[in-house]
């Protein structure tokens, strides 16, 4: 009768403290591998936005009280106020908003969120009615992005280029100021409208470092910190695709 090799219990309960340590080692590399990329990404974005100096911030009623003294001093360039959105909402913080942007002697501009299923005239109306003539020194903003049920295969791009552009027009001609249209590079395509001074991009999906040629202003993040009175405030941020004497020239056209 052959022997059984029978080994000592505490050999097993070696192999399986060598099993445990090889995991808890793995995973610790493999944090340390995740920090340290993350930190490279961190530095590469921080490296790139200094290419960017002229930065900017989107304000609506949900961001709250904004101390606009404290966003320049945070080195904010400018700032663009939500007003409407369709043809009937208005942010209820855009009176207040814009009257104290004034005292910053912050470059200012105000923004109308499209609807896809309210008329061109109706927006225009309710912009109308509520900016008046409180529209800053910067180009009034058409911001258009997908929202409940609408997406790239719901749209009716045939009606809703028609629409957009009528909207430009009529805020064009009334105001007699260049228009931005603030949206992703596939909305911009669908819509087939070329950027020229009247009709200005703003992306909101380009990359920094990356082609933006017809961007006048490119979106970088939907939340950033900003600490006003010392409280964190998050707000979306912009930049100016240009230099500070491009800005500057900007801001005299």
């Amino acid at each position: 009768m052959r022997r059984r090799d029978v080994q000592p219990i505490y050999a097993e309960t070696y192999r399986r403290r060598v099993r445990t340590r090889k995991v808890i080692f793995g995973v610790f590399l493999l944090i340390v591998l995740l920090i340290t990329a993350f930190s490279v990404w961190r530095w590469h974005a921080k490296q790139e936005l200094k290419r960017y100096p002229i930065r900017g911030v989107s304000i609506n009623q949900d961001n709250g009280y904004i101390d606009f003294e404290s966003l320049k001093n945070n080195g904010v360039k400018f700032v663009y106020l939500k007003a409407t959105q369709g043809a009937t909402y208005t942010d209820d913080s855009f009176l207040s908003n814009f009257q104290r942007s004034q005292g910053s002697q912050l470059p200012v501009g105000v923004y109308h969120y499209f609807s896809f299923s309210s008329s061109p005239k109706a927006q225009f109306k309710n912009f109308v009615r509520q900016v008046k003539t409180n529209t800053g020194s910067l180009p009034i903003c058409i911001s258009i992005q997908y929202y409940g049920g609408y997406n790239d295969g719901s749209v009716h791009w045939k009606s809703t280029r028609e629409n957009v552009r009528t909207l430009m027009s009529d805020i064009r001609h009334y105001y007699q100021r260049p228009v931005v249209i603030s949206t992703s590079q596939e909305i911009i395509q669908r819509l087939k409208i070329e950027a020229t001074n009247a009709h200005q991009f703003w992306t909101t999906d380009g990359q920094l470092g990356k082609p933006n040629g017809d961007a006048t202003f490119i979106q970088v993040t939907q939340k950033q910190d900003f600490r006003l009175d010392r409280q964190v405030v998050f707000l979306p941020m912009s930049v100016f695709n240009g230099d500070a004497r491009q800005w500057a020239r900007y801001l005299e056209s």
